[in-house]
């Protein structure tokens, strides 16, 4: 019992730092002119089918990365459903026009997950998010997949990792 009451506040401890960090990040951070402030939501599918899920995302521009436009991300995240969680991750991304007002941009991060599931063996995480989008004024609107997975294949980790994979809509404020 005293175990499952450390892993509890130890999570809980984790998350308020990372809300705190994102809220410093917005409240501190000097604004340029692509600052990204998004909300997601969205639907389980493939192994996630009957979970729905919330993800808030802060995208800062980054110099840019292999020739193209790239930003930082602090992504916060909750699914319900038989494998509820909660995540917190920073990612680097990538940007690419496709035309005038529409773009495709993905991101790789690393993300904590309050609690172990069927689906997430380890609350130490890998994310990967894509999608496409279009470009309204200061708004963004965009049709994404979400991915977290320990990379278990890669790293040899012990235990379950199906992954946890979301098709989300989400709906971007620039500053």
């Amino acid at each position: 019992m005293k175990t499952e009451t450390k892993k509890i506040r130890r999570a809980i401890v984790i998350q308020a730092h990372s809300g705190l960090f994102a809220t410093g990040m917005l409240l501190c951070s000097p604004l340029t002119s692509a600052d990204i402030l998004a909300i997601g939501e969205g639907y389980g599918n493939i192994k996630s089918q009957e979970a729905t899920a919330t993800f808030l995302r802060y995208q800062k521009d980054a110099p840019r990365l292999w020739n193209q436009d790239s930003f930082y991300e602090i992504a916060l995240g909750s699914w319900n459903g038989s494998n509820h969680n909660n995540a917190s991750g920073v990612a680097r991304g990538l940007r690419w026009p496709w035309s005038q007002k529409n773009f495709i941009s993905t991101e790789l991060g690393i993300a904590y997950v309050t609690r172990t599931t069927d689906h997430l063996g380890t609350q130490g995480q890998f994310f990967f998010h894509g999608t496409l989008g279009h470009q309204f004024e200061k708004y963004t609107l965009s049709i994404g997949e979400t991915h977290y997975s320990n990379g278990q294949r890669v790293l040899h980790w012990h235990g379950p990792n199906i992954g946890e994979d979301f098709l989300t809509l989400q709906l971007g404020r620039k500053f």
